[in-house]
């Protein structure tokens, strides 16, 4: 099918929202791991990608048409640039919360078509929202309690809250990634030197049952609602965590049968042209663990694992250009279609 010159010009600038406040260190490795290779695969394939902070878009309502919205002080469009808007909660990213969240929704209302809908993104980045919202998974979902933890922390008021669990726990920020602040408690007095840590910095935690060690973890990258590519990651030695960053081992293996429905199921309820979905094996069960609309494609290791890497980064970056293409097509508002698809799939 020959494709219009209006729509082959559409979509070249993809542009990811990130709040950089990292390191020099941990730019350096996310650079080679992680962005410098995005950057060349988007490059083959037609995209020019950057990277900007939340306070580099600016948004101009005065007019009676359509707001203008600047990047960097250029003008940008709907029709040319698309805009990557992962929420990022880490706790370095604080004080950007407020503004990522306003933001993305203001580059939706103002017609720009993005590939993780902010209602999306939101749910999917605290632990217990993306449970509640997958609740009728065909796979159980890893059992979670969210308690809060602040300045009246020591009243121990979450206590009841975890009446269906028992020690011992696995205890996290609900809202944070990458195996960070991941810790194993194995008694309610170890669990409250955990939650007055997290109290200094009022950062909300989910528990869930500890299922063993050497707990596997399988990363589903789905692409187009369909699964593409399955990652086994493997802890290292006694790691609560299976995560690359956390010194992991990979290797790519076919899709588990058992992960087929609701791999399914979650594309359905979370319509994305990307989306990363994660289970935990504990030796007898899989469990769905959490979904990931911006999960990272970063192998480290052989010539196979990066030529894997690009196969799949490069999928979604053609899966991207074609939402955009039907989204233009539709119309400023098919924004709202995954709220369709949601309706669609109960």
């Amino acid at each position: 099918m020959t494709t219009a010159p209006a729509e082959q010009a559409a979509g070249r600038r993809l542009c990811w929202i990130y709040p950089d406040r990292g390191t020099e260190r941990m730019r350096t490795k996310e650079w080679t791991h992680v962005w410098g290779i995005y950057k060349e695969v988007a490059r083959e394939h037609g995209w020019a990608m950057s990277l900007h902070k939340p306070e580099e878009v600016s948004v101009d309502t005065t007019g009676t048409g359509a707001p203008r919205v600047f990047l960097d002080g250029a003008e940008v469009t709907p029709r040319d640039t698309v805009f990557v808007t992962s929420l990022w909660s880490l706790a370095h990213h604080t004080t950007d919360v407020c503004n990522q969240l306003y933001l993305y929704t203001i580059l939706e209302a103002a017609g720009f078509f993005l590939p993780i809908p902010p209602r999306l993104s939101f749910l999917a980045n605290d632990k217990t929202a993306t449970m509640l919202h997958l609740a009728d998974s065909p796979l159980p979902h890893v059992p979670t309690v969210r308690i809060g933890a602040g300045r009246d922390s020591p009243a121990l008021t979450y206590e009841a809250a975890l009446d269906g669990l028992s020690y011992p726990l696995i205890v996290k920020p609900a809202y944070w990634g990458m195996g960070q602040g991941v810790c194993l408690v194995h008694s309610a007095e170890e669990l409250k030197g955990v939650v007055g840590l997290a109290a200094g910095a009022e950062t909300v935690l989910v528990c869930q049952p500890y299922l063993g060690e050497g707990i596997n973890d399988f990363r589903v990258y789905v692409i187009d609602g369909k699964p593409h590519t399955v990652l086994r990651r493997i802890p290292q030695g006694t790691s609560l965590t299976a995560n690359l960053s956390s010194g992991g081992g990979m290797e790519h293996v076919p899709l588990p049968p058992e992960l087929a429905d609701t791999v399914d199921y979650v594309a359905s309820r979370m319509p994305m042209p990307y989306i990363a979905v994660d289970f935990l094996h504990d030796g007898e069960r899989f469990w769905l663990s959490e979904v990931e609309p911006d999960g990272a494609v970063g192998f480290p290791g052989s010539p196979q694992a990066a030529r894997e890497q690009r196969q799949i980064i490069a999928a979604r970056f053609d899966a991207y250009r074609a939402a955009h293409r039907e989204f233009l097509r539709g119309g400023p508002h098919t924004s709202d279609r995954p709220d369709q698809g949601e309706k669609s799939a109960r």
